[in-house]
């Protein structure tokens, strides 16, 4: 199997934190354990691991993670230092950069792209508009 594929199986199995659909979460989550946002959540996401922003979750952040995957929707930038995965289901008014992208049809994504070396990626969030 390939390493984008494993990375991709990593960020839907289990995560360390979850934000349930019933919660509301305002404020910087930061940290090292992968995260699955499944309700709201307006600040800022700065993680060392994978983050998942579910089907129908709503997120006004910033996020950066290893790999940032979203199926919800998301106002704010996107980053990764692996990859970032938009779903179908996907809405994202924001820019979007790391070293791989991967976008399946019926995504929406209002924003700019930059795609950077792993290194540059690591670097951290793309810059504001």
């Amino acid at each position: 199997m390939a390493k984008d594929a494993d990375t991709r199986l990593d960020a839907r199995q289990a995560a360390a934190t979850v934000v349930g659909r019933q919660s509301r979460f305002e404020g910087s989550l930061t940290g090292a354990g992968a995260v699955r946002i499944e309700g709201a959540l307006k600040g800022s996401v700065t993680l060392e691991a994978a983050c998942e922003v579910a089907e129908g979750a709503s997120v006004e952040a910033d996020l950066h993670g290893t790999v940032v995957r979203v199926a919800g929707t998301v106002t704010g930038n996107v980053s990764a230092s692996k990859l970032v995965e938009l779903l179908a289901t996907a809405v994202v008014k924001g820019d979007v950069s790391g070293p791989a992208l991967h976008v399946v049809e019926g995504a929406k994504l209002e924003g700019r792209v930059e795609m950077r070396s792993p290194e540059g990626a690591a670097a951290g969030t793309p810059k504001s508009r």
